[in-house]
């Protein structure tokens, strides 16, 4: 079951995740590997390493103390504003709609019932009610590829795929890709050495 904000997108709360995001953080990355590694579900595919990179150049976008310059005309705090919104769409096309794949992705529906690995099937699969149907993770992806998404003064973000709309906080959405990252990243054949703030999961 999905829960809502209070915050009003189109007169409708926003999705909240809380409850499988604290599920994600229980995860350690080891266990997450040996998990994944039991499963035959290993990732090889070079594109990830471009992927990854993109994820690191996101965050940078962000930083406040790596000074990108704009235009003269345009003030210091609007200029920080676009740049947050930039980190955020970079990350979340990254993590959702480039680094994607079918062998991942599918293998997560049929890993057995008692596997940590089942956080990670249920993360794909909010919003649907039966298998088959589009999740949330798929109408963000629709969103961002068609461009119908667009970000609301609550500090939420509103995806719009045809008849389907959604709105979820940037926080959420962030850490969201978070954790598909730390799910491709443990999946990838070759050990690449860890962002130092995943060590806090599976301590939460």
């Amino acid at each position: 079951m999905v829960a809502y904000l209070n915050s009003k997108a189109f007169g409708k709360a926003a999705m909240d995740i809380e409850h499988l995001l604290l599920r994600l953080r229980a995860i350690s990355d080891n266990d997450l590997r040996l998990a994944l590694n039991a499963q035959s579900l290993a990732i090889d595919d070079e594109r990830f390493i471009t992927a990854f990179n993109c994820v690191s150049a996101s965050h940078d976008i962000a930083r406040t103390d790596i000074d990108f310059k704009g235009p003269p005309n345009i003030p210091a705090a609007k200029l920080r504003e676009m740049r947050k919104r930039a980190s955020v769409v970079f990350m979340a096309f990254t993590a959702l709609c480039y680094m994607r794949s079918l062998h991942l992705e599918r293998g997560l529906d049929d890993v057995p019932e008692a596997s940590i690995l089942r956080a990670f099937r249920d993360i794909y699969r909010a919003g649907s009610i039966k298998r088959g149907d589009d999740t949330l993770v798929q109408h963000i992806r629709n969103s961002l590829t068609h461009g119908t998404f667009q970000f609301e003064r609550t500090a939420d973000v509103l995806f719009t795929d045809i008849a389907w709309q959604e709105s979820l906080s940037i926080s959420q959405l962030m850490e969201l890709c978070e954790h598909v990252h730390r799910l491709y990243h443990a999946a990838f054949k070759v050990v690449i050495p860890c962002p130092p703030n995943w060590s806090k999961y599976g301590s939460l």
